[in-house]
């Protein structure tokens, strides 16, 4: 298990841990189930959220490959494009 610090709230202090023990009980980990089970409705609920927010199709994409990232930014102009048109004019 791994331990983790935070700083709530002297009231939010208050409020946890009276909860916690009155449904957990007045013994040691108390604190900690409850913690536990705070902290895995928060990660499910913005979880949620995050794939709610991206359409279906944007999260097989892989943001790594860059014709992909290309067709996602039609109006930018790739450097061997931009290359083969500046070769079109004479340098004099």
């Amino acid at each position: 298990m791994a331990e983790l610090k935070v700083y709530l709230p002297k009231e939010l202090d208050k409020r946890f841990r009276m909860l916690a023990m009155s449904v957990y009980g007045y013994r040691r980990g108390s604190l900690s189930q409850a913690a536990v089970q705070a902290f895995t409705k928060w990660c499910e609920e913005h979880e949620a959220r995050k794939t709610d927010q991206q359409p279906k199709d944007e999260l097989s994409r892989s943001n790594s490959d860059p014709a992909t990232r290309a067709e996602e930014r039609p109006g930018i102009v790739s450097s061997a494009e931009g290359e083969q048109s500046g070769s079109a004019n004479p340098v004099s």
